[in-house]
């Protein structure tokens, strides 16, 4: 089945798109480019080994429109020199994003100067990242960083950074020249009504310039720069599943904590994981001993490594949100079905699916006696196997959904 791209004045294209004759305008051109890797974008995910059964279908789709989503956003419409953030949000949803993270990106020109500014709100972490071409895609590199550690925040929560090629008084990080992206992390492990805070970005000099008008040929080299990410985005993450876990690890077993940092991850972020593979009767059980990182959490995302639905459905938790048993380790729960345990993390109707755990602010590396450990169980032995096992009803889901829901209401401004 081919993917049909239709169009109110132009009715629909079935196949791939015509070649484009030598006297054919740059915003044609453009477009046929952005159209055929719809199509063999679309031809690469159904023969994914992720594309399996029905939920993993309806993923693979939405993966696709969330790709060309974000494509376009990052590529057509944001402007390095009248930049505002883009949010990856529960909207927007890829490459294994934390739920408990709001995620700004901005482009930016290497060499040049910016003005990030915002509030902290109820974050207890935000962080700034220079990102040059795509490390998350293997071209590119981390290329500066500003933990949470580092960052002057001022009594009334708000901070300002400044990104240049020389240095700036009070925050300030480098801008090499070969710099492409800003992104900032809001970090939040409390999920409640409070102000959430927010995050801006101004090129220093550009703040009340007029913007001139783009030519055919400006937005046609961005209609292409959004076809190859729309291309690299939709790839990368279903490859990066299948080499980084179901080819490199048993189902239901949890691999050993590794430092993110050369992954295009922050100092001090460590993270571990693994993929489940359950029938509705079976449910997978992991043990986190307590750590000295200053945030620990973990989530489920889909075989898309898109985060599961996470406002209206339980599908992630951190140590500030979850039940500490008398052991001195957090226990936590994945299946189908509700287990009545605190620390539930609900796979809706995936069979499969990855799980992602983060530790953040860690010095050092973890010692292996604080390493988690994983094991398939029957639902029914779930009380017998958490030691301190901690019920909970529905009405308790119901009310933490409710309180998710409104906190992610504030976070996204939605």
């Amino acid at each position: 089945m081919s993917l049909v791209l239709c169009n109110g004045l132009l009715g629909c294209v079935h196949g791939p798109p015509p070649e484009p004759s030598a006297d054919t305008d740059a915003l044609g051109v453009a477009f046929a480019e952005l159209a055929a890797n719809l199509q063999s974008v679309e031809a690469s995910i159904r023969n994914s080994n992720s594309f399996r059964d029905p939920p993993e279908q309806v993923g693979g789709y939405r993966h696709v429109l969330r790709s060309l989503a974000k494509s376009l956003e990052a590529e057509v419409i944001q402007d390095a020199d009248y930049p505002y953030f883009r949010i990856l949000d529960f909207w927007l949803r890829e490459g294994g994003d934390n739920p408990d993270q709001r995620y700004a990106f901005s482009p930016i020109r290497g060499g040049e100067t910016y003005r990030v500014w915002g509030e902290m709100g109820s974050a207890v972490r935000v962080e700034i990242q220079i990102y040059a071409g795509r490390p998350w895609a293997g071209e590119g590199r981390s290329a500066g960083y500003l933990a949470f550690e580092d960052i002057e925040v001022s009594d009334d929560g708000s901070f300002e950074i400044y990104i240049s090629p020389e240095k700036h008084a009070g925050n300030w990080l480098d801008s090499p020249e070969d710099a492409t992206t800003i992104f900032a992390r809001h970090i939040f492990d409390v999920w409640n009504d409070s102000d959430t805070g927010d995050i801006h970005i101004d090129r220093v000099g550009y703040e009340g310039a007029r913007r001139a008008s783009e030519t055919p040929d400006e937005l046609a080299v961005r209609i292409q720069n959004a076809a190859a990410m729309f291309k690299a985005t939709a790839e990368t993450w279903p490859a990066f599943v299948a080499r980084r876990y179901v080819a490199a690890t048993a189902p239901n077993t949890v691999t050993a904590p590794r430092d993110t940092y050369a992954l295009g991850g922050v100092r001090g972020r460590w993270m571990s994981g693994g993929y489940f593979e359950l029938d509705p009767g079976e449910a997978l059980l992991l043990r986190l001993p307590a750590s000295q990182a200053k945030y620990q959490g973990i989530q489920l995302a889909d075989m898309w490594f898109a985060s599961l639905e996470y406002g209206n459905q339980l599908s992630s938790l951190n140590t500030t949100q979850s039940v500490l048993s008398p052991d001195g380790a957090y226990y936590y729960v994945i299946s189908q079905k509700d287990p009545g345990f605190a620390n539930w993390l609900d796979s809706g109707d995936l069979l499969r699916g990855i799980f992602l755990l983060r530790w953040d602010g860690i010095v050092g590396a973890i010692p292996e006696d604080q390493f988690p450990t994983a094991r398939e169980i029957s639902l029914d032995d779930v009380a017998k196997q958490i030691p301190g096992f901690t019920e909970v009803t529905e009405d308790d889901r119901k009310r933490v959904r409710s309180q998710r829901r409104r906190h992610l209401q504030h976070r996204s401004h939605r």
